[in-house]
């Protein structure tokens, strides 16, 4: 099996393919100063596109970890 790298970068890439399985990580918004709910829409956007470029979308995830510099945020961040 192949290795498919998506972006890749000196350190990581943004998603990595391996036979049916596509890791994403490292996801971040682009402008770090925007409210959560655009930096939420913004990365889940992203991701959306990284899946496509795999061949698949979010119904197929089977784990996703999510940090907020603020548990406070985490409302804001599920209206999104």
């Amino acid at each position: 099996m192949d290795i498919i790298r998506h972006n890749p970068g000196k350190i990581l890439s943004s998603a990595v393919e391996y036979g049916n399985l596509v890791f994403v990580s490292g996801t971040v918004p682009d402008n770090p100063d925007a409210n959560m709910q655009e930096q939420t829409a913004n990365i889940l956007s992203k991701i959306d596109g990284l899946l496509a470029a795999a061949g698949t979308n979010k119904s197929k995830v089977l784990s996703a970890n999510i940090w907020v510099t603020d548990i406070r945020n985490r409302d804001p961040m599920n209206e999104s």
